[in-house]
């Protein structure tokens, strides 16, 4: 008898949405032009498609919106009741669930300078006639910390929801301007460490019994059209990072639980405690993790990474906003720093 095959659900913001993959409704990146200019024009080409058949299962429900932040008052924010129930499908709870947000978090600095700046994935709830339209500038000191809230309750969702599910927690990666020989991404664009943001993803994932699958700890950068969303390459790279997280996460499991005893949770508070206030846990910008090129891997299936050297955070401005080393790129929060 065939074994049934895993399904997943993916739970994130446009760099994994796909034309026709989404719920009716949720605003996708990738359809029209957009396929065009980053040749990723089908769905096998996106990064959640290769990985799942990679992990031989099958995708149940892309619950992913473009432009959404996991902090908001409501849909569609990530942490809302409506977004979590868009994970299954006709009754169907998923088995695995992808889950790869906060980028626009980090982006805007926090949802009330998302909603003050126009963003296009505001909470159906706001009146934007009671909040004045502004630029976003700096983000308060506090925007970690409230968009650990927010992804804490997030998952508290998630878990209450699908207790059986396996959730795995993407932590950001930067992305890199296609045609770029340098590293191209904001590490300090609103004032708060691009960092900060994945050590409340790891601590939140570990409070909350999931999985962390650390992109960002493998060093490496993605190629993308706009320096943030995937080109197919770029697509494939994401993709092979995910793996390798995954790989790694699973045997350090291995390693801690070799009777099948799960620790999932432990060392939460010690782990909380090491992180230094407003700063970035030790070693997560480091290639300090090898990515494995041999055949026989399930990491390589035909992505190349040479030539590609890795982003560092090298500016040493407190904000990439009015920095004379940073090039707006067209869009609001996205900035190309020119410094080598």
């Amino acid at each position: 008898m065939m074994a049934k095959r895993l399904q997943f659900s993916i739970l994130g913001d446009s760099i994994s949405t796909f034309q026709g993959c989404n719920p009716e409704g949720f605003r996708v990146y990738y359809e029209g032009e957009r396929r065009k200019e980053t040749s990723v024009l089908s769905p096998a080409d996106t990064w959640w498609a290769q990985v799942i058949d990679r992990r031989g299962g099958q995708p149940l429900r892309n619950g992913s919106f473009s432009g959404s932040m996991v902090e908001g008052a409501g849909f569609p924010a990530a942490n809302s009741v409506e977004r979590i129930a868009a994970l299954s499908k006709d009754g169907a709870a998923p088995d695995t669930i992808l889950v790869f947000i906060g980028i626009n978090d980090y982006g805007w600095g926090g949802a009330d300078a998302q909603a003050a700046g126009r963003g296009g994935a505001l909470p159906q709830s706001l009146d934007l006639s009671c909040i004045p339209e502004c630029t976003a500038g700096a983000a308060p000191s506090d925007a970690a910390e409230l968009f650990g809230a927010a992804y804490r309750a997030m998952l508290a969702r998630l878990r209450a929801a699908y207790p059986q599910a396996e959730v795995w927690c993407c932590t950001l990666c930067p992305g890199r301007v296609a045609g770029r020989p340098s590293a191209t991404f904001a590490y300090r664009l609103r004032g708060i460490p691009f960092d900060r943001y994945n050590d409340v993803i790891r601590v939140s994932a570990r409070q909350n019994g999931c999985h962390v699958a650390d992109v960002r700890a493998l060093g490496r950068d993605y190629e993308a059209l706009d320096g943030t969303h995937p080109t197919k390459r770029g697509m494939r790279q994401l993709a092979q990072l995910v793996l390798r997280a995954i790989e790694i996460e699973e045997q350090g499991d291995r390693k801690k639980a070799p009777f099948g005893e799960s620790d999932a949770g432990s060392g939460d508070a010690a782990l909380a405690d090491a992180l230094p206030d407003g700063g970035c846990s030790p070693d997560t910008s480091a290639a300090n993790i090898p990515l494995p090129d041999s055949a026989d891997s399930p990491f390589a299936f035909g992505c190349d990474f040479a030539g590609a050297p890795l982003s560092a955070e090298t500016c040493d401005e407190p904000t990439c906003i009015g920095c004379p080393h940073a090039a707006s790129t067209g869009n609001q929060w996205l900035c190309v720093c020119k410094r080598d």
